[in-house]
């Protein structure tokens, strides 16, 4: 174990202020975009300027930050807790506020520093993204792309002043092994990967893990423990997988296993106990549940602070804590999921040598975006880490990695080859929806990745971005990129209706049309008529439990809310209504007006 220390952020990076334009899936619903399940996108404003910083902290339950901390003292060291970000390093961007992302960490750090607080940074792990699909067609972020991230987010971490990261499920499913020669062989410096009971397994024997995973530099790529100075306060961090992480680990990875928590607790204690640099207090980065951290915490008191798996995407307020017969307490801690929280645990020294814990639950929201002015992103050494992960993900033409996979209709319809033609094929039968269309974001979506998008930018190469954004991305025939399939781009009919190529061969096609409107059971299902959708938008929660929808008109609302919720979830467009959205861009099929296809269309 070494001694490290802390450094203040710098760097540069560009300036902009990240706007997008509004997408759904259902082809002219109003709303903010998706950016990807991945969480790495852009904000969305008002198209002006970052608003300036609040005169005083944030609040959490209306109460503003460190109220409880002792007042006009600056702890002797600020450590800050972090986990489970599964690959959301920055918030979607589709509407606001949004919470999280490794810039508004970044500034979050920044203030700490602002303040003359010496901090220091550790995360419990699963930084690797987790695998999920994303947008309409369900697309997976291949390996490559999620390597990359993983190791723009150790960077960023790096940068920020981390100084240990546990490892989780999302690292064990990709592969230790794997994760540890994409950063620790390559950079002997902080953040270090901490898994203390790990080890490895060859012809049925294990290995001990500093043989498993041997030195990058001057420690073993996987360790148990390091010594962190957090301004003139060492603090001791071990890394541990608890018995349910193990276990799933192992089914993940044959060439690994575990060494019981009870030895590897007690060895990593006793080596923190005779380190030169007596460390006051004790972090224990342990990746198990919050019942199994109860169980270790009593049975091992000298971790003062046990960062543990959140129950719940939303974290406590308050940490729970476990008392020792010695009048001794440790506190669990957990920080929620998604990177939109983190922990604060400041360190006040005492008389006798004993120190004074205090915790602070820290919402990472629109406090924290930064400045739009120069110094401000100077200061922000997470950026210009954003700015190159993007570089990376166009450089090596990502998007193009993406398997392209039938459509519904496509599997329902085999022999009718159905292909995507593009929203100006729809004119000739549907002049009145296409010009109503054309007034709308939806009609231009994709220049929000091309040309509006910042910090970082090159979004327009980024799949996660890209699917919520075009037509029939993720689908055979569907959009590719903007030079092979330009009439692909930004989001239309065959957004939410699926390749339209029969129903332009054959408009009446029955077939056809339930195809395209699977939210229907029946012909003359629709949904309720635009007076009565604003009128139930402007009602409260309450009041709207009142009305009542006909049964027919209550599925269609359903079907096409869940079409849209592809896109536009409750995580990255908060906002979205229905009854609101659609007022602002109703349409219903072959309008008065309407004649057969232009040649040649």
């Amino acid at each position: 174990m070494t001694e490290q220390s802390t450094r203040p952020a710098g760097g540069r990076t560009r300036s902009g202020w990240r706007v997008v334009g509004v997408i759904g899936l259902v082809a002219l619903v109003a709303g903010l975009v998706y950016g990807g399940a991945s969480g790495f996108c852009f904000r969305v404003g008002d198209e002006t300027k970052t608003p300036s910083p609040p005169p005083k902290e944030p609040t959490v339950g209306a109460i503003p930050l460190f109220a409880g901390w002792p007042k006009d003292v600056k702890p002797d060291a600020a450590i800050v807790l972090s986990g489970e970000t599964f690959g959301f390093v920055q918030p979607c961007g589709c509407s606001r506020p949004q919470m999280g992302g490794l810039e508004r960490r970044a500034n979050f750090f920044n203030s700490l520093r602002a303040k003359g607080w010496p901090v220091i940074g550790l995360d419990l792990g699963d930084v690797y993204p987790a695998r999920h699909p994303t947008g309409p067609s369900g697309i997976v972020a291949p390996d490559e792309q999620s390597l990359l991230k993983y190791v723009a987010a150790m960077n960023a971490l790096r940068e920020m002043g981390y100084v240990a990261v546990g490892v989780g499920k999302t690292e064990f499913t990709v592969g230790l092994h794997k994760l540890v020669a994409e950063y620790a062989l390559q950079k002997d410096q902080p953040p270090y990967t901490l898994a203390g009971n790990v080890v490895g397994v060859s012809d049925g024997k294990p290995v001990p893990r500093e043989a498993f995973f041997p030195s990058g530099g001057t420690r073993p790529t996987v360790g148990l423990a390091e010594v962190a100075l957090g301004g003139t306060v060492p603090v001791g961090v071990v890394g541990v997988v608890g018995p349910t992480v193990a276990k799933e680990a192992v089914k993940a990875d044959h060439s690994i296993d575990f060494e019981g928590n009870k030895k590897i607790l007690e060895d990593a204690a006793a080596a923190l106990a005779n380190h030169p640099k007596k460390p006051r207090v004790n972090v224990l980065l342990y990746q198990g549940s919050l019942d199994e951290a109860k169980k270790v915490a009593a049975a091992w008191p000298q971790y003062r602070v046990v960062l543990c798996q959140g129950d719940d995407p939303e974290p406590p307020q308050f940490p729970t804590t476990v008392n020792h017969p010695d009048g001794g307490q440790t506190m669990l801690i957990q920080v929620g999921h998604k990177g939109r929280y983190v922990g604060v645990v400041g360190v006040f020294n005492g008389p006798g040598g004993k120190v004074d814990l205090k915790y602070q639950l820290v919402p990472l929201g629109e406090d924290y975006v930064t400045p739009d002015n120069p110094a401000a992103e100077k200061g922000n050494k997470a950026l210009p880490v954003l700015e190159a992960y993007a570089k990376q993900v166009k450089d090596r033409n990502l998007l193009a990695r993406i398997s392209q996979l039938p459509h519904p209709a496509q599997i329902q319809a085999p022999k009718l080859n159905l292909t995507y033609i593009g929203s100006e094929k729809c004119m000739g039968c549907h002049a009145a929806e296409f010009v109503k269309w054309q007034g709308t974001p939806h009609s231009h979506a994709l220049d929000a990745l091309e040309k509006v998008a910042k910090r970082p930018g090159l979004r327009n190469f980024d799949a996660e971005c890209v699917v919520c954004h075009t037509i029939g991305f993720g689908y055979k025939t569907g959009y590719e990129n903007a030079e092979k399939t330009p009439s692909l781009k930004h989001v239309g009919c065959e957004s939410c209706h699926g390749p339209g190529s029969g129903h332009a061969a054959a408009p009446k096609n029955d077939q056809l049309l339930k195809l395209m409107a699977p939210w229907k059971q029946a012909k003359a299902d629709k949904l309720p008529d635009t007076a009565t959708m604003e009128r139930i938008s402007k009602l409260n929660p309450a009041d709207r439990g009142q009305e009542v929808i006909p049964p027919a008109q209550q599925r269609v609302i359903n079907g096409v809310s869940q079409a849209c919720m592809k896109c536009h979830d409750g995580e990255n467009d908060p906002h979205f209504d229905l009854f609101k959205y659609w007022p602002k861009v109703t349409h219903s099929g072959l309008a008065a007006g309407g004649r057969p296809p232009l040649p040649g269309k």
